[in-house]
């Protein structure tokens, strides 16, 4: 660490950090992921030690870029109170997906489905959306395991980030695709 980095806003460095992981996922490098992830979430703590989650001045993109940072590395518990209290504040697609996972995570399959069933089909991110929609609907109806359900949805948070990838590619190239996905 530089004598700079010191002088680096926390929150910043969390961004940087979630961002880095968000981008090593996409790649399929999860070992690189998970070390972003862990730092990010570092940067987060320190964040909200000095500004509290429910504080004012914690703004709610931070908000879920540290749940997802806590998400992916384990710390459930903690993403889903982060990720609560941004989805108190704004609805942000990423909150409703990691929240719920968080909340299979731990056991807690109504939970999961509540909170996958409020993605916004706004967000235009149709594989995730389907994706949600049968787990949900798998777990209503009692026929899958948790574990499972956070296994399909990831292969499918997965398969987004490629279709986002080439969508991207090819309005990079001037084209223009049927239909427009926000990138995660």
């Amino acid at each position: 660490m530089s004598i700079f980095s010191k002088l680096v806003k926390p929150y910043r460095r969390g961004e940087k950090h979630f961002e880095r992981g968000r981008a090593a996922e996409s790649r399929g490098d999860f070992g690189k992921a998970r070390e972003y992830f862990l730092e990010g979430a570092a940067a987060f703590d320190e964040h909200f030690e000095a500004e509290p989650v429910t504080g004012a001045g914690v703004r709610p993109s931070h908000l879920v870029m540290a749940g997802v940072c806590y998400v992916r590395i384990g710390r459930d518990e903690d993403g889903l109170r982060v990720l609560r209290e941004c989805l108190s504040r704004k609805e942000i697609p990423d909150a409703f997906l990691n929240a719920g996972y968080a909340a299979a995570q731990l056991g807690r399959a109504d939970e999961a489905a509540e909170l996958w069933s409020g993605y916004p089909s706004w967000a235009g991110q149709r594989v995730v959306e389907r994706a949600l929609k049968e787990q949900v609907r798998l777990i209503r109806s009692g026929g899958t395991d948790l574990g499972a359900a956070c296994e399909a949805v990831a292969r499918a948070v997965q398969e987004q980030d490629r279709t986002n990838a080439r969508d991207r590619n090819f309005r990079e190239a001037g084209r223009r695709t049927s239909e427009f996905r926000q990138g995660y």
